[in-house]
């Protein structure tokens, strides 16, 4: 009993000599081509003392920002982007307290160095497709990133910029497979092997570490196999472990249907649309806490940056009608709102802008018609503060959608589609925003092409 008592005590001063220690961070040491937009991440060996940090994160060149906990990691959120290809070095300064009483001993240090914007999309769009890489600047072509024999599904880029999760299909089976790549295209490995299933919609979590994504069984019908109902699977894609969002009853049956999930872009919030239940399920993943919004219209919608409110699109009734339109429900105070005015026009594909300031989104006319039919959806931005809403493009014959903001809040990414041309192939354009109101410039990025993205 001695000897092990003995032995217990210079565990413990061994322990105390150590100190805390950050065992994972994000971006790494050493880390090229980080976002512009980073959520900084520490995860010490033990539960800290929030309140113990404050003040103790330090971003060179000086850069304020918000610190934010997970259990044992800590998020640091800077206020604005920043600078694009400069090398930034995070301290962590001593004296931070762990809910043991152990100290971090020693300052921690790291550098890493930004990148600049570029988007990635999926092309051809009509065919079998794959991913490409594309500098803003026309004179650079761009980079193709994958060459999947079968075809490219979806895609999605880690918040840090490292790595993409794409779902690809495995062959002419029907089955899809999600595979991981990094920003350069190097590095393919085989994430998720979905037999007799369709796995897709990936989604990464703030920590660049969990994935949720849709896990189809394929069924048999009467033209084929097609995709069955939709169940939310979560995956470490660091040690490779899988399981479904809610654990299953029997043989299965019982596991709740979802689909579309899709992260907070910080905490641990995970949003997906419920079918059976016709609405929005927020889950908070840590305490389990469930809100759900009701919405018929099978989207589950995008997150504010700071993670604490989510625009969705439902059918509301105005005078002249029943209309899509976007809702921004605030999960801290529980009220919905509409985003904009209600009118007699449909609004879709929104994209919140980085600050947090502005939203993005499509909006069609609904009444008015030129000489080859309905008018096309066009880009407007609203002011979150006052609700103030204006259209960067005006070209009617041009249907646009697929909207993204760029990290620096310059740019908006679309999908543009001509309604004059029969059997008409997508394009990938560049919506200027930092300009004086009006019409905004554009700028063709990629002919026969979709789904794009911005990256570091």
């Amino acid at each position: 009993m001695a000897a092990i008592a003995s032995v217990i005590g210079v565990i413990l001063w061994r322990g105390d000599q150590v100190g805390v220690q950050i065992i994972r961070a994000i971006p790494t040491a050493g880390a090229e081509a980080v976002a512009i937009r980073p959520v900084l991440s520490f995860t010490f060996s033990e539960a800290m003392i929030a309140d113990s940090l404050e003040g103790r994160v330090r971003l060179s060149p000086e850069t304020p920002g918000a610190l934010r906990w997970s259990g044992a990691t800590a998020l640091f959120a800077p206020a604005g982007p920043l600078q694009p290809d400069t090398t930034y070095t995070v301290t962590i300064q001593a004296g931070a307290r762990s809910e043991r009483g152990r100290l971090l001993l020693r300052d921690a240090q790291w550098s890493f160095r930004t990148g600049h914007p570029r988007v990635v999309y999926l092309s051809p769009a009509l065919e079998t497709g794959d991913l490409y890489l594309a500098e803003i600047d026309a004179a650079t072509p761009p980079r193709r990133l994958t060459s999947e024999p079968y075809g490219v599904f979806d895609f999605a880029i880690s918040p840090d910029g490292a790595r993409i999760v794409y779902s690809a299909n495995r062959d002419d089976s029907g089955a899809r497979d999600l595979w991981l790549i990094d920003l350069e295209g190097s590095r393919r490995e085989l994430l998720v092997a979905c037999d007799q299933q369709v796995c897709q919609s990936p989604s990464w979590a703030a920590d660049s570490v969990r994935i949720a994504f849709e896990r189809r069984a394929l069924v048999e019908g009467a033209v084929g196999r097609a995709p069955g109902p939709a169940r939310i699977w979560l995956i470490d894609s660091l040690t490779r472990q899988a399981a479904p969002l809610f654990s299953e009853t029997g043989d299965g049956a019982g596991q709740k249907l979802g689909a579309l999930p899709r992260w907070a872009p910080v905490g641990d919030r995970l949003a997906y649309y419920d079918p059976l239940e016709s609405a929005i399920t927020v889950l908070d993943t840590r305490s389990g806490e469930i809100v759900q919004l009701p919405s018929v219209l099978g989207d589950s919608g995008v997150w504010s940056p700071d993670g604490s409110q989510l625009i969705y699109p439902d059918l509301v009734a105005v005078d002249a009608g029943q209309f899509s339109h976007m809702l921004r429900a605030d999960l801290t105070t529980n009220v919905i709102t509409p985003v904009t005015e209600l009118k007699p026009a449909n609004d879709a594909s929104t994209a919140w802008s980085p600050s947090g300031a502005w939203i993005a989104f499509s909006r069609q006319s609904i009444g008015a018609r030129s000489s080859f039919g309905a008018l096309g959806p066009q880009v407007w931005i609203s002011s979150v503060k006052d609700g103030a809403a204006r259209p960067l493009t005006d070209q009617p014959e041009f249907s646009y959608g697929g909207l993204r903001w760029s990290p620096d809040e310059k740019w908006i990414v679309a999908v543009r589609t001509s309604l004059r041309t029969p059997n008409p192939q997508p394009e990938v354009w560049l919506i200027r925003v930092d300009q004086t109101p009006g019409l905004a410039e554009q700028r063709l990025l990629a002919r026969n092409a979709t789904i794009p993205a911005w990256a570091p």
